[in-house]
């Protein structure tokens, strides 16, 4: 377990000397916000930040773990560049990513902009974040540090063995995982073609739009957080992964917003490839699969109690919103083709 940076003066100190943020003035404060990392306020004679220290469970020695990190600030910055209302990181050079006694840190300019509450989302919300995501997919940026990732697919076994540990270790909702186990592996296999047809056609994008990753500030005006899933993805995909979430798929799914934000992100300048949502629809499905599956072996684990907690509620909404999707599926795939150039 890696030493807060509270009870760590001489991180501070070397974050304010490395990226000439002031002398410190108070306490450093813990704030809320951040599902996995840890995310602090720091006050200077200079201004405010907010520092991001990145989990124990990410391997600093691991040099390709470090380029990627620091690969989607880059990313974040450019975008920033080219009008896309994104928060990066401060870097000294083109580094953003901290590296001190192999604790990694990243450090923003405090900002008071906030995030919405699930329940306080408005149609104005989604037609913004919409439009920025067609933004986003039309700029095409070129970042050379992000490289593409090896994937590493699910295979049957691991399938097999994660849903009969999940029975063995008596976690919520087995039973219904070994029920649905030959849907698992359809989805899985499914998704292995689908990706193969979407890379086809992909451009450098956010990977993660969803409302916590959007704040905004007193005026309405949003600004584009958590860049660390940015990655090279198939426009149409994420268009669609994202149309679902903040049409409610994860917990009350209405067709209204789902159809505004499609309507919002071509108005903008969008499209939608009527060849490539089929394998849309399989690659979304495949995607929330592999995500349950994860928190199946989180949920399992031995010696991590809040990961396992974590794992567990992921477990929950993992499933109700397949069994969600499963419900939708055909009209939302009507709907996208209906829009489809």
């Amino acid at each position: 377990m890696i030493t807060a940076l509270c009870d760590n003066p001489p991180h501070i100190d070397q974050l304010c000397e490395r990226l000439d943020l002031g002398k410190p003035s108070g306490d450093l404060s813990r704030v809320s916000g951040g599902f996995h990392h840890r995310m602090w306020r720091l006050n200077t004679h200079a201004g405010s930040f907010a520092i991001k220290q990145l989990a124990d469970d990410l391997d600093m020695q691991n040099a390709d773990t470090v380029e990627r990190i620091n690969a989607t600030e880059i990313t974040a910055r450019e975008f920033s560049q080219q009008g896309v209302p994104a928060l990066y990181s401060l870097a000294n050079a083109r580094q953003h990513l901290q590296l001190l006694d192999g604790v990694g840190y990243l450090v923003y300019p405090w900002t008071a902009a906030t995030a919405c509450d699930k329940n306080g989302i408005e149609k104005k919300h989604a037609l913004t974040v919409a439009g920025i995501l067609a933004r986003i997919h039309r700029s095409d940026i070129r970042v050379p540090e992000l490289r593409d990732e090896p994937g590493l697919p699910l295979t049957a076994e691991r399938v097999i063995d994660l849903v009969q540990l999940a029975r063995q270790r008596n976690v919520r909702e087995s039973q219904l995982l070994e029920a649905r186990l030959d849907d698992l592996l359809e989805a899985v296999e499914l998704q292995a073609t689908a990706m193969a047809v979407l890379q086809q056609d992909q451009v450098v994008s956010h990977g993660d739009l969803d409302h916590k990753n959007v704040l905004w500030d007193e005026d309405g005006k949003p600004l584009l957080i958590d860049w660390e899933s940015a990655r090279r993805l198939n426009p149409t995909y994420e268009l669609l992964l994202e149309a679902l979430d903040w049409g409610g798929i994860t917990a009350h799914f209405e067709m209204g917003p789902f159809v505004t934000f499609l309507e919002a992100y071509l108005d903008a300048g969008g499209r939608i490839v009527a060849d490539e949502v089929p394998a849309v629809a399989d690659a979304i499905q495949g995607t929330w699969v592999e995500w349950l599956l994860f928190n199946v072996g989180r949920a399992v684990g031995l010696h991590d109690a809040q990961q396992r907690a974590v794992g567990l509620l992921q477990v929950d909404l993992s499933v109700s919103t397949l069994l969600r999707m499963e419900k939708f599926a055909p009209r939302l795939t009507e709907i996208a083709m209906r829009y489809a150039s």
